[in-house]
């Protein structure tokens, strides 16, 4: 029988432990949560169960999220004393690797996940990699896990901080993205109450239409422009700026950061 403790209660746990809830994967009273502040357990499901020692949820669980902020993973590692081998241990710490984790312990099983935000509505982006010690049966439920609550990607964890500047940093881009819109929008005297719903319902169905097409991307952006149209006048002066290259170099300084992170959380 599976059991899942939280070592954390945050919005990320919360929305992954919905996500086990809503596909049935275990039991809610099978649902732990631990957290030293009280006051988180208020917005999850009455019907999922609180512990109040952190050691007696870890005896308890066969799966063990680290959900805390990545500056206090130090002291939750620190306080566990207790046998974990047979513990099988996600972490969504961002920044964290795998060996500065496993360096605390004589043995681990242990999987690094890193989600994005959308996953709080069931939509996220879940990249995941693992230590030698998770067997693959283990692995598997990792992955039912997380693809309860959007779509995963196993990836090497060499490459885990090029895919933060993809995934999990990205909503951000494009809620500026949107928010610009929004306000060249009233720029143009457009004040209407649906005009973030129009923006972003025309985020969801482009995107939509470049996952359902065969057509590349620049086929499909000439779909839309006509020689010496609107569409044409708005993207040369995208071009002008050089988004593309403005683009590129926000990614590369989100990877960049990343590596610094996990560098100075050794």
């Amino acid at each position: 029988m599976k059991k899942i403790l939280f070592i954390g209660a945050g919005n990320m746990a919360n929305a992954i432990a919905n996500g086990l809830s809503s596909a049935k994967l275990v039991k809610n009273k099978n649902i732990f949560l631990y957290d030293k502040n009280p006051e988180q357990y208020s917005k999850f499901d009455t019907s999922f169960s609180i512990v109040a020692d952190l050691e007696s949820g870890i005896s308890s669980a066969n799966y063990i999220f680290f959900s805390v902020k990545p500056q206090n993973i130090k002291d939750v590692i620190s306080s566990i004393t207790i046998d974990i081998s047979d513990k099988v241990f996600i972490s969504i710490c961002a920044g964290i690797t795998i060996e500065s984790i496993e360096k605390h312990f004589k043995t681990i099983k242990l999987v690094r996940a890193m989600p994005n935000t959308p996953l709080l509505i069931g939509q996220g982006v879940t990249a995941l990699c693992k230590n030698s010690n998770v067997s693959d049966d283990e692995f598997e439920f990792v992955k039912k896990i997380f693809s309860s609550c959007g779509i995963i990607t196993e990836i090497e964890e060499k490459d885990i901080d090029a895919l933060t500047a993809i995934t999990s940093s990205s909503p951000a881009y494009v809620y500026l993205f949107i928010k610009s819109m929004y306000e060249g929008a009233k720029a143009l005297g457009f004040d209407y109450e649906n005009t973030i719903q129009l923006i972003c319902k025309t985020f969801i169905g482009s995107s939509n239409m470049v996952l359902s097409s065969t057509k590349t991307l620049d086929e499909q952006i000439n779909m839309v422009k006509s020689p010496n149209g609107t569409t044409e006048r708005a993207l040369n002066v995208l071009e002008d700026n050089k988004i593309d290259e403005i683009i590129s170099n926000a990614m590369k300084a989100c990877q960049k950061r990343a590596i610094e992170l996990a560098e100075l959380n050794k």
